[in-house]
């Protein structure tokens, strides 16, 4: 049905998911220190939104990096090499 279109939404939203789930378990693994109920349950938020923000925006995200790395060849930028002017 949606074709290309699909894909890239799905491709982005996994992408995003699987960020998300790392960046969720950093969360976990940083916080961890924090005393009783309250600081689990504010570790648990942190680590929800992080996976939420990541999925949400995670084709957002590869759209602007796909983007980047097509036009930048196309514009004639390229990254001086140590040594260069």
């Amino acid at each position: 049905m949606g074709g290309a279109v699909s894909y890239f939404l799905t491709v982005g939203i996994f992408a995003g998911l699987a960020v998300g789930l790392l960046h969720s378990f950093q969360i976990l693994r940083h916080h961890r220190h924090l005393p009783g109920k309250a600081g689990m349950a504010f570790i648990i938020y942190r680590a929800i939104w992080a996976v939420l923000l990541w999925t949400l925006f995670g084709a957002y995200l590869l759209f602007f990096w796909l983007l980047g790395l097509v036009l930048r060849p196309l514009a004639g930028w390229r990254t001086k090499r140590a040594g260069e002017r």
